[in-house]
């Protein structure tokens, strides 16, 4: 089984459609939109939270988003 095959095979058990409880079985693209649908969760933590805490969780959100998004690309080629 060469390489491309494999990756089809695992994105193909991926939930790409519907409600999926857990994120670890969503898909690259439904993952990223996953993140994106938190952001407004990280903006009710500014009050709570001290600045290094708000920086470092930005910081991660970015991150987060950013590694959906580009895998989710690669997945589509």
């Amino acid at each position: 089984m060469n390489e491309e095959d494999s990756r089809k095979s695992i994105s193909s058990t991926k939930v790409d459609e519907g409600f999926e409880l857990f994120y670890c079985n969503l898909s690259y693209r439904r993952k990223f939109i996953r993140t994106l649908w938190c952001s407004p969760v990280l903006l009710l933590l500014v009050p709570i939270c001290s600045n290094k805490v708000m920086v470092f969780c930005c910081i991660l959100f970015a991150i987060q988003a950013i590694y959906n998004y580009k895998k989710w690309k690669f997945e589509e080629k």
